[in-house]
């Protein structure tokens, strides 16, 4: 009995090992942000929530453009899947008025025709380069309509961070302690 609960230990801790070191999150206004490095040149970013967002995103309705930089070299950039119609722009950075216009960009910028908001709204994006998918950045502009002129509310500009190794070791001691109480209610 006691092997047997050693071995499933090991194995829980080797699969918070074996999954993917980079899935990073971030909430925001009521909307949850998050992107996944799905292998080392494609990114998902799932945008969560984003029809019901608060604070003075409410009543927005529309992505107008979205940035994600800060992600190393980048030399193009291809949405493989995910709503709307998008085109990359990797010369040029999310400006604060709508579109893809400032200066050079660490990554690649998004824009076109947009996409309604949803509550789950997911794509899959290809980088050419040199991708680092540790901490993107991600600036995006939500809008009450598709031919708004500049963006509703604040605009997102927060990098989503990698939790921390401390997160993962006060996981897996909750674990063992959870283990420890179950032992001994049996016992």
């Amino acid at each position: 009995m006691k092997l047997k609960t050693i071995a499933l230990c090991a194995a829980a801790a080797c699969s918070l090992v074996a999954a993917p070191a980079m899935a990073n999150s971030l909430v925001f206004q009521g909307v949850t942000f998050n992107t996944f490095a799905e292998d080392a040149d494609t990114l998902r970013l799932e945008i969560l929530n984003a029809n019901a967002a608060t604070g003075n995103w409410a009543g927005t309705t529309w992505l107008k453009a979205f940035e994600i930089k800060d992600i190393g070299t980048i030399t193009g950039a291809s949405i493989v899947s995910g709503p709307g119609g998008f085109a990359a722009d990797v010369a040029h950075g999310l400006a604060a008025s709508a579109g893809c216009t400032t200066g050079g960009t660490n990554g690649a910028c998004f824009t076109g025709a947009g996409a309604a908001l949803a509550s789950s709204m997911v794509w899959r994006i290809d980088f050419a380069g040199s991708p680092d998918f540790t901490a993107p950045h991600l600036k995006l502009q939500f809008m009450v309509s598709p031919t708004q002129s500049k963006a509703t509310g604040d605009l997102l500009s927060q990098t989503i961070a990698v939790p921390e190794p401390e997160t993962y070791a006060m996981m897996l001691a909750g674990l063992g302690l959870l283990g420890a109480v179950a032992r001994r209610r049996r016992g």
